[in-house]
């Protein structure tokens, strides 16, 4: 496939696109390493985090409206809010509950609160900040489905706009995939279509990250599989190469990033998840 040029900046003309899947399987509830928090907590604690800072960089000076540089949609999967069960839907509550893709400025207004939550490095310390999605856990894993609902967003975003950097699609996950094959369709099958959508400057770009209760060592953009214990492997093949621009972003950051690296993070912690958010949203400049 054609890695494409990933070298278009964010405008208010040519937004970018920034979806991050949300596993909330029950084995979300579980304690994450040493931290005192469910992985479900600390999964949305980063989720917000970076919705904050996205808001945060659209902002040319204090107290300036947020611009609208991107659309931003949270989708998860695993139990839902809005009725019981298991399934796929938006992540967001309060006055965006169901919604999909919401310009930044739209979410920057429309938080489901603003409540003293803990440092995302030590969870003694609070802060207080908006809040657009809560911890929630139960069920199975269907990535599948989600993968799918997303991919009918991205179509329609990227066709709207197809001068602009492809969308970036960011699934945080726990487990193993429980609903392979949906619609006849396997999971990697599912990722091929949705990193078949593509602007003019590129494909979708679809990066993961794995949680893990234990205290394990972190591996962040391996460039090859070898070493990555299940489902480490399959992660890595569902990901995407990072474009250069990524690249030397991480590099900036302190990972050690080896050309061919994909948007893969396994076994990381609190800091270190918000980290490879923070490089996985991080596009070209956008015009002065």
């Amino acid at each position: 496939m054609n890695m494409g040029s990933y070298q278009q900046s964010v405008s208010r003309s040519d937004p970018g696109c920034v979806v991050i899947l949300l596993d909330r399987s029950d084995s979300m509830k579980l304690l994450w390493a040493n931290t005192g928090a469910t992985l479900a907590e600390g999964a949305a604690l980063a989720v917000n985090n970076i919705l904050l800072d996205m808001c945060i960089k659209a902002t040319t000076e204090v107290n300036a409206p947020v611009r609208p540089y991107f659309d931003v949609g949270v989708f998860s999967y695993g139990a839902r809010l809005s009725t019981p069960g298991e399934g796929v839907e938006s992540a967001f509550g309060g006055g965006l509950a169901g919604r999909g893709l919401v310009p930044l400025p739209e979410l920057a207004e429309n938080p489901i609160t603003v409540r003293a939550e803990p440092s995302i490095d030590l969870m003694s310390v609070t802060a207080k900040m908006p809040v657009w999605v809560d911890p929630v856990h139960g069920y199975r894993t269907p990535m599948c489905e989600a993968i799918a609902l997303v991919g009918a967003h991205v179509f329609d975003w990227a066709g709207a706009h197809p001068n602009s950097f492809p969308p970036i699609v960011i699934n945080i996950t726990d487990g193993m995939v429980t609903d392979s094959p949906h619609e006849g369709a396997t999971l990697i099958e599912w990722v091929k279509r949705l990193t078949s959508v593509a602007t003019n400057d590129g494909p979708t770009l679809f990066f993961n990250v794995f949680l893990s209760p234990a205290e394990a060592a972190e591996i962040v953009f391996p460039a090859h599989p070898g070493g990555l214990p299940p489902p480490g492997p399959d992660l890595f093949a569902l990901s995407s190469e990072l474009p250069p621009a990524m690249i030397e972003n991480a590099r900036v950051d302190g990972f050690d990033v080896q050309p061919r690296a994909r948007g893969l993070a396994f076994n990381v912690g609190r800091s270190t998840l918000l980290k490879v958010l923070q490089v996985g949203t991080r596009v070209p400049d956008r015009p002065s």
